[in-house]
């Protein structure tokens, strides 16, 4: 037998790891007596006996194994669960927004955070390592660049749900990955672990960087892009060449309604509007009362001083835009219709006004459900009236039909920090009472779009809270004297 031992056993690390050496040659590293016994059971020609100094040397004390295992493994697995948590997400909203985003932007966001993904992934790999035996020269500088992505990434989606000004149960997630990160970057840099990485300032430099460009792409594609491109839909409203009908009792009144996308944005319409109202007028010399014409003028943004006017009768009424549509660029929703204007009626003036809602299909989506959604207040069988609408809305006992559905985001990212919303479109036919300005057992219709935190429709939204989906509503009139559409009629 040599007088050399055959196995020698090292002083622990600075980790509590022991180098273990058979003839000369490393062989192993172990962290406790167990692995050791585990070691040689794997690698020595034969049984040996730990204990017997003719066979083992130790070179310190063999009852010292300062590796304390639990904390060890339990700082691993939660420095891997933070990874973890992080790489789960960046998946789903990347795999989602590189293929759906309704943006160009959002979808090359979506492919920044797959690739964020993969980089956590890598690190989650590397931790094994890392918080084991260290084989892999670079495991601590992989964990320390996955740590640097949750710590970007996480920070982007902080601030747009801060930005969004709303409360999702991600907040805390958001909160909790903060924390981690901070309690992950105490730990490795407490055990330097850009130790063994060629130019470690160049590493860290081009994950500053890269946390400074992915936040300037998030601010170009989700604000500067979807607010600096205006949307293009010409509206308007123009009275075709009348004609008078057959019996001479009413006069053909065409009407023409243009709205087509002439830009580059695609929008999803919320809702349309169309009525033609009748009013009785009556020319008077010596002039209407200051009060009169005063209140025309803020009712209606016009006063005129020797014309008063009865008031008004619904002639018609329609939508020349289905709720729910899809108007991409170029496409044309332009409607004619016409309307009978009888003649014997004391009618004065007929009056067209047409409404349009829509909202930017780069910062929102109307769930496919929304056209299917349409339900009248009233029973389709009796035509008794059944619900009221909210108050604001209209009033008890008029009736309505309403469409509504849930709002989407531009992208999955902005769903996840921001809270859900519902687009809802009310289609109103008022019930005459004391102080309206049309005639008894007539309407006057309205169209009443908004976006709101609940299915219902209560809780509105304020503008500024609206704004973000780019939602529009415009309102176009016109009208003509009857004597107008006679005198084009007789043409």
């Amino acid at each position: 037998m040599s007088n050399h031992p055959l196995v020698v056993v090292e002083a622990p690390d600075d980790r509590g790891l022991r180098a273990v050496q058979m003839g000369g040659e490393t062989v192993g590293r172990v962290w406790s007596r167990r692995g050791l016994e585990r070691l040689m059971r794997r690698v020595a020609p034969r049984e040996l006996d730990l204990d017997d100094p003719a066979w083992v040397r130790w070179l310190a004390d063999p009852s010292y194994w300062p590796d304390r295992r639990w904390r060890r493994r339990g700082t691993g697995v939660l420095m891997a669960l933070g990874l973890l948590a992080s790489a789960a997400v960046l998946f789903y909203v990347g795999i989602t927004d590189a293929f759906n985003a309704l943006a160009y932007g959002g979808r090359v966001m979506g492919v920044a955070f797959l690739t964020g993904a993969l980089v956590e992934a890598v690190a989650i790999l590397a931790v094994c390592d890392y918080w084991g035996k260290r084989v892999l020269r670079y495991s601590g500088a992989a964990v320390l660049v996955g740590v640097g992505t949750v710590t970007v990434t996480n920070l982007m989606f902080l601030i747009t749900q801060i930005q969004g000004r709303s409360y999702t149960p991600f907040l805390w997630l958001w909160i909790t990955l903060v924390l981690w990160a901070a309690w992950a970057f105490w730990v490795l840099t407490r055990q330097k672990a850009w130790q063994g990485v060629p130019h470690p300032k160049g590493v860290a430099l081009s994950v500053v960087v890269s946390g400074i460009v992915g936040i300037a792409s998030l601010a170009y594609s989700q604000m500067y892009v979807p607010y600096s491109t205006p949307v293009k839909i010409p509206f308007r409203i123009s009275f075709g060449d009348p004609t008078v009908s057959a019996d001479g009792a009413s006069l053909h009144v065409p009407a023409h309604i243009e709205f087509q996308n002439t830009g580059s944005v695609r929008i999803y319409v919320v809702g349309t509007m169309w009525a033609v109202n009748g009013w009785p007028a009556k020319f008077t010399e010596k002039g209407v009362s200051d009060e009169l014409w005063k209140s025309d003028a803020w009712t209606y943004g016009e006063g005129l001083k020797h014309v008063s006017y009865s008031p008004s009768h619904m002639l018609g009424t329609g939508k020349f835009g289905e709720p729910g549509d899809r108007l991409d660029p170029g496409v044309d929703l332009s409607h004619d219709f016409v309307v009978d204007v009888p003649l014997r009626s004391g009618l004065g003036r007929v009056e067209i006004d047409a409404t349009a809602s829509f909202i930017r299909a780069d910062r929102g989506k109307l769930g496919n459900s929304y056209g299917d959604s349409c339900a009248p207040s009233w029973d389709l069988a009796s035509g008794k009236h059944r619900v009221d609408a909210p108050p604001g809305v209209a009033n008890s006992g008029d009736d309505f039909y309403r469409c509504y559905s849930r709002i989407y985001h531009s992208s999955e990212m902005l769903n996840l920090t921001h809270a859900v919303d519902y687009a809802t479109c009310w289609w109103v036919f008022p019930k005459w009472q004391q102080g309206v300005d049309f005639a008894q057992g007539d309407t006057y219709p309205d169209l009443v779009p908004s976006i709101s935190r609940d299915p219902e429709g209560v809780e509105r939204l304020s503008d500024s809270e609206q704004e973000p989906y780019g939602m529009s509503t415009q309102f176009h009139l016109a009208d003509r004297s009857l004597d107008e559409l006679l005198k084009a009629a007789k043409k």
